[in-house]
């Protein structure tokens, strides 16, 4: 519909005269585009066809009577201006039509062109407007329904308070979930009714910053609790609504929940700074590997050389006692390298028949100096059995826990005790305590400690899980002993009460098939009498070698550079029946040797001997067709059965005297 002056108003009359028809179109065919029609089947079909404006009827037709059209016009074009034209005994059906809706208005006969003129102008601008109204109304409504559809759907919580007040007008339902209340008991709250004080007042203030200063404020991480009482962080947006004068009027504020980001974050921070502690593991493992490759050398010529001088020396006299003593303290020396070792991740495991009482004091004696001297240390350990383990791996078993026990007495004062037990576990309570019946070792390590919440008991030994500071250890020294515990068929346990202290148990399986001792100057050497290639760079190391290896028996060469003993080697490969080579030294390594020997002659047998080398390993060795690696100090004990178990295997045969113009050869 148009008001437009330029164009003509198109009007259709309806009467079934047609005399009334033609004089209607002559008066008011200046005016308007007049349309006319007979019935009203005629006029809806030019209504189908024709944008009409005003429609004009007479009551009375033959086929369809005025009103009944009007009704119909109505409801499929409500746009068009409706009037009828009747006599004074039409009243009562004009009466219904202007009831129900369904004209604008009527004009009695004979008709007043003026009159209709001017009511028609008076009502198409009326109706005009009424009709645009409808039509913004209905456009209002609709897009109305697209924002709450967007505002109640968007996952993101959206939140509306009054700028005076700041009392909640509007949520959206994400706001739900979000904070867990359910909109309609948010509405006319305020912040101080829902949460806790100390958030309230963050809140508040924020509110309050954004209305002073005008504009978006952005904060982007803010806790808020959830009905659950669990916290939610969120990233938020505050902007005030201002009203036509500048004021405000309502603050808008946007939030999205990031606790799952948060914690991502969090959990890649972890894990970098457990990559960094990895890192700096992996520069204390070089370190440690470096001095103990120079430390093991020097181990090597003090427990060679005393060894030898106890071969030699009368058993029980002052000078033997003294002797055994310097013996002792360089395997003790070798054994804490061991640990050192091991603990930096650059041992192997090796399971061998291990006193646990032995390695419990060799942990207490390393950690007395280093905790105070508050802490008092409680120990017993009348069990003297040994277990199938590795030395590094039981020692860190004590050490883990006997530091976790200290760092529990945050007072520095307390007391940690430590005992090693024998425990019998029957089949009565084998199925209570995870344990095949038998028999067992059993270590407690005790604590006057804080204590652990009962409700964390059960997670202590999952990986990276601490009940410590945070930057204080690493979350994985329990579950690393979780895991020795487990590999060698035993249990661990742990009781606490928060306040009083922790004491955790383990049981190991026990060896029982001997009693394991200490008696490896007993047993009997191993000789022979092939000939052997030593070559070392250390001059004491291969001076030492040569000689526990000569007591043995064997025809010993010794060299000090590599590379002369390859050229050797290659001159005569069929002089020697074995090769023993250190790893670390310069010009050539020991398994570059090696392999240029095996190369040369493939069944030559190859012993490797190292300090420490982080290039070799056992999957290395057995790749270049090395038979056997030795970790230094190495001990005349050590090489009498290494070296006679690798000719064995070999199947070598010791070379004669007549072979290379020698005299008689030496027996075994």
């Amino acid at each position: 519909m148009t008001d437009s002056s330029n164009q003509k108003i198109r009007l259709l009359y309806v009467d079934d005269d047609r005399e009334n028809l033609t004089s209607f179109k002559a008066v008011f065919r200046r005016k308007y585009e007049v349309y006319l029609a007979e019935s009203a089947k005629q006029a809806l079909e030019i209504l189908k066809e024709t944008d009409i404006q005003v429609l004009i009827t007479d009551q009375r037709m033959p086929e369809m009577k005025g009103s009944d059209l009007l009704e119909m016009v109505a409801e499929r074009y409500p746009q068009i201006l409706r009037y009828m034209l009747t006599g004074y005994s039409d009243f009562d059906p004009l009466v219904d039509a202007i009831n129900k809706g369904r004209l604008q208005g009527y004009f009695s006969k004979p008709i007043d062109p003026d009159f209709i003129i001017s009511r028609i102008e008076d009502g198409l601008q009326r109706h005009y407007l009424q009709w645009k109204n409808q039509i913004l109304l209905e456009e209002l409504q609709q897009r109305e329904m697209f924002l709450n559809a967007i505002f109640e759907h968007i996952p993101d919580m959206i939140v509306v308070k009054d700028a005076g007040d700041l009392r909640f007008l509007r949520l959206n339902r994400s706001a739900e979930s979000i904070l867990g209340y359910r909109v309609e008991e948010m509405i006319g709250k305020t912040d101080y009714d829902v949460f806790p004080k100390e958030e309230a007042d963050f809140f508040a203030a924020k509110d309050h910053e954004v209305l002073k200063g005008g504009k978006l404020v952005d904060i982007p991480e803010e806790p808020i609790q959830h009905a659950d009482s669990s916290i939610r962080w969120l990233h938020t947006k505050k902007i005030p609504i201002q009203d036509a004068s500048g004021a405000p009027r309502y603050l808008l504020g946007v939030s999205r929940d990031i606790t799952a980001i948060k914690a991502l974050r969090e959990k890649e921070k972890l894990l970098e700074n457990r990559l960094n502690q990895a890192q700096k593991m992996e520069a204390i493992g070089l370190l440690a590997g470096g001095i103990a490759h120079d430390f093991n050398n020097i181990l090597m010529a003090i427990i060679g050389y005393s060894k030898l001088a106890l071969n030699s020396l009368k058993k029980g006299s002052a000078i033997e006692t003294y002797i055994r003593q310097v013996y002792d303290a360089g395997n003790r020396a070798k054994n804490l390298v061991q640990q050192i070792l091991t603990i930096a991740r650059r041992q192997s495991v090796e399971k061998k028949p291990v006193q646990v009482c032995m390695i419990a004091k060799e942990a207490i004696r390393f950690l007395r100096s280093s905790i105070p001297a508050s802490i008092e240390i409680q120990t017993d350990w009348p069990s003297k059995a040994y277990v199938l383990a590795d030395p590094g791996q039981i020692h860190q078993i004590f050490m883990n826990l006997c530091t976790n026990a200290v760092q529990a007495m945050e007072t520095g004062i307390g007391v940690l005790g430590v005992t090693v037990r024998d425990h019998h576990v029957d089949v009565s309570r084998s199925a209570e305590t995870g344990l095949d019946a038998g028999e067992y070792v059993r270590i407690t390590i005790s604590d006057t400690g804080k204590g652990i919440p009962e409700e964390q008991l059960n997670m202590i030994f999952e990986p990276y899980f601490t009940t410590k500071e945070k930057g204080v250890g690493t979350g994985l020294g329990l579950s690393i002993v979780h895991g020795i515990v487990k590999s060698y068929g035993g249990e661990i346990s742990v009781q606490s009460q928060p306040g009083i202290g922790t004491t955790f148990t383990i049981d190991l399986p026990k060896m029982v098939t001997k009693e394991w001792a200490d008696a490896e100057s007993e047993e009997e050497l191993l000789t022979g009498s092939e000939r052997i290639l030593l070559i070392d760079d250390e001059e004491t190391i291969v001076q030492l070698s040569k000689e526990m290896l000569t007591t043995l028996g064997y025809r010993v060469t010794a060299m000090t550079q590599s590379k002369m003993a390859l050229d050797l080697f290659r001159k005569n490969p069929l002089d020697y029946d074995l090769v023993v080579t250190d790893m670390t030294m310069p010009g050539m390594t020991g398994d570059l040797l090696a392999q240029e020997c095996i190369k040369i002659r493939p069944d030559i047998p190859v012993i490797l001997c190292t300090g420490f080398n982080r290039q070799i390993n056992e999957s290395r060795i057995a790749a270049l067709g090395i038979r056997c690696m030795l970790l230094k100090p190495i001990s005349i004990d050590v090489f009498s059965k290494t070296v006679r178990k690798v000719l064995d295997e070999a199947n070598i045969q010791p070379t004669t005297s007549a072979s290379y113009g020698l005299g008689s050869s030496v027996s075994r």
